[in-house]
């Protein structure tokens, strides 16, 4: 199967609440994001519009399946005032993992970081995901994050070095915008 890897834009504003919707209510993810679910049912459309929007600060990337359009997956990578990127909101359909689309969708928010250093935050129960960033060469910073909504969980701040060969490999297959193929 292809799919297109892209970045978001206002007008896809609908697709981008639903698939971030279903992140929010993944049952295998349920500390994976920090936004509760009411307050994403509560946002209005236009602030959905302005989240689906990339710009300099804050880019979204999707993996679109060719053959229908469908969204299957969506990483964001924000620049930070500390100058790295962070990446947030990684989340594929339950069906599409283990496809190698999330290595591509890392990829593209590696790619368009450049030269600068690349963070992301794991909660510590999802070891899945964890194992998942330790493959593409994140490490763990030794900061953890205690979870706003429930301070006894905590995410693992967890950076990609600058000038690593896992980055470069990672940033290759992500190079967005193009057509990926995948077993269905």
């Amino acid at each position: 199967m292809e799919y297109e890897l892209r970045v978001t834009r206002g007008d896809d504003w609908q697709r981008y609440r639903e698939l971030r919707l279903r992140a929010l209510r993944d049952p295998a993810a349920p500390v994976s994001f920090f936004e509760p679910i009411q307050e994403a049912l509560d946002r209005s459309p236009d602030g959905w519009r302005q989240r689906a929007v990339s710009h300099l600060l804050r880019t979204t990337f999707v993996a679109e399946r060719a053959s229908d359009g469908t969204w299957v997956g969506m990483a964001t990578a924000l620049l930070t005032e500390g100058g790295h990127i962070h990446v947030v909101g990684v989340f594929l359909r339950p069906e599409q993992r283990g496809t190698g689309l999330a290595t591509e969708l890392l990829g593209a928010a590696i790619a368009w970081a450049g030269t600068r250093e690349v963070r992301l935050d794991v909660h510590e129960d999802n070891e899945r995901a964890a194992r998942f960033y330790r493959r593409l060469g994140f490490r763990p910073t030794g900061r953890l994050i205690p979870d706003p909504r429930c301070p006894e969980r905590r995410t693992i701040e967890m950076t990609l070095a600058e000038a690593s060969a896992d980055r470069a490999a990672v940033a290759e297959q992500g190079a967005a915008p193009r057509r990926s193929t995948r077993p269905a």
